[in-house]
């Protein structure tokens, strides 16, 4: 098994020059881009059953109707946090509770008639809050649920489980898609690195581990051709204590 990781502090960037601030906010806007496209993606989805099903009954057509409006609402907060981050604005220490991020993807990933997707979460029942943006969460682990259903060929089981690990927790997902060389494993940190013939990719990744390491994680992944990837994110816990 090939495995490649990242550990570092909270992130601040040393003073770096036009050219490198440049680079930081075109990867920076990529990101918001990038699953900006995700989450329209669902919604579409959505939608375009319902077009297809005019005469669906009421009580199957709401799970959908609700996934595409989830979707749009979590676009719009992604947008609202842009707004905010740019004001420079005070804000809440932030929180995350892990349980109610996968909820929240498994509505949107689940709602299908036919999901192509099927998560299997594990949480255990005592799993501490951990000190990260809950939006920063959802975006982190939607595109590693995307990667892994790509890495599948668009159908399969992802398996998403946490535990709590000495002051951190660790989020871990898995597939048991293609996996990935040495070659291609070393690179996908790499901003705008991408295997797909399309040339469109290479945002999902990076835009995971810059979350992480901002949060004062660390990022590693497991991976092996023809057997899948495990992803782990392990992020800073909360103590029990200032749990509400």
């Amino acid at each position: 098994m090939l495995c490649h990781s990242t550990s570092h502090g909270p992130e601040i960037l040393p003073p770096i020059d036009a050219g490198q601030g440049n680079r930081e906010f075109a990867v920076a806007a990529a990101g918001v881009l990038h699953d900006l496209g995700n989450l329209i993606q669902i919604a579409s989805s959505a939608l375009n059953i319902l077009a297809r099903t005019p005469e669906m009954a009421g009580t199957h057509r709401e799970p959908i109707l609700h996934r595409a409006r989830t979707s749009l609402d979590h676009a719009g907060t992604i947008v609202r946090q842009c707004v905010v981050h740019a004001r420079d604005t005070a804000e809440a220490p932030p929180r995350s509770d892990i349980a109610g991020c996968l909820a929240d993807i498994a509505a949107l990933i689940l709602a299908d008639e036919e999901p192509s997707v099927a998560l299997d979460i594990a949480l255990p029942g005592d799993l501490p809050d951990i000190a990260c943006d809950p939006i920063g969460l959802r975006r982190a682990v939607l595109n590693l649920v995307f990667n892994a259903r790509d890495a599948m060929g668009g159908k399969g089981r992802v398996r998403i489980e946490a535990r709590a690990v000495a002051g951190s927790v660790d989020l871990r997902v898995g597939d048991h898609g293609i996996g990935m060389p040495p070659a291609t494993l070393a690179r996908v940190f790499d901003p705008f690195f991408t295997t797909k013939r399309d040339g469109l990719g290479g945002i999902g990744l990076p835009m995971v581990e810059r979350f992480v390491r901002g949060a004062g994680g660390n990022v590693s992944i497991e991976s092996e051709p023809g057997i899948g990837t495990l992803v782990t994110l392990r992020l800073p816990a909360l103590p029990q204590e200032t749990r509400s």
